[in-house]
């Protein structure tokens, strides 16, 4: 059945905007009495009936909720240096999206090639991508980019291990062979050059594990995918 996403959902009711309303009527050719599922994007969802289509706006009576996919039972904060082509960074999104993820930093390096972006572009990738696997949860994309002192200085007050994949400090274990199933992490993945020599001594003196993520030398966005992909494998 098909899932849209709300932000407005009141009551009885649920209430599509423009893109949402567009890619329903207009695509989908849904109409009056057409059921469809709704998420607000925060882990709950109905099943709801079209009451007023529109090509703006659209409205929906909720029938009944609807569970959805098992919650996995932790946090996964994923912080990337972006790629320099855009449609790379989307599919990195995209991927991570489907894996699952809870929240996504852009990442400021001494190798960034990528610092500018526009949010909403990236945030209609993780509506997509959160209705195509068929999710409720939509993943937090922070609106800002953060450095790497950054990242380490609000890491001071979690309890989570952090981990920071990297090629080329001596010999490292595998993140596989070191996470703990089931624990929160946040994963720091660095630019197509890798993290210098003094970010990398930065983030271990602020808490961050270095890793491997395998044999490979990655792309940063499918060292993200890579990443996530081994977090749930392990969780099982």
């Amino acid at each position: 059945m098909t899932l849209t996403y709300s932000t407005q959902i009141d009551g009885p009711s649920a209430r599509l905007d423009a893109d949402e309303s567009l890619h329903l009527i207009q695509v989908l050719r849904k109409g009056t009495g057409d059921q469809v599922l709704v998420t607000n994007g925060l882990g709950s969802g109905w099943l709801a009936e079209i009451a007023q289509p529109g090509k703006k706006e659209t409205l929906l009576r909720l029938l009944e909720p609807v569970e959805g996919p098992a919650d996995w039972g932790f946090e996964l904060h994923l912080a990337l240096a972006p790629p320099k082509q855009a449609a790379r960074l989307e599919w990195f999104l995209e991927k991570v999206t489907e894996v699952g993820v809870n929240r996504i930093s852009m990442l400021r390096t001494q190798r960034t090639e990528r610092t500018r972006w526009r949010h909403d572009r990236l945030q209609r990738v993780l509506i997509a991508a959160m209705k195509q696997s068929g999710q409720f949860r939509l993943p937090r994309l922070d609106p800002e980019d953060v450095s790497l002192e950054e990242l380490i200085g609000e890491e001071q007050h979690n309890t989570r291990t952090n981990w920071l994949p990297t090629c080329d400090w001596g010999n490292l274990p595998t993140l596989s062979s070191v996470y703990t199933p089931g624990a929160s992490a946040l994963i720091a993945i660095g630019p197509e050059g890798d993290f210098s020599p003094e970010e990398v001594r930065l983030a271990v003196a602020g808490g961050f594990r270095p890793v491997l993520l395998g044999a490979n030398r990655l792309r940063t966005e499918t060292a993200g995918v890579v990443a996530a992909i081994q977090i749930h494998t392990l969780h099982g």
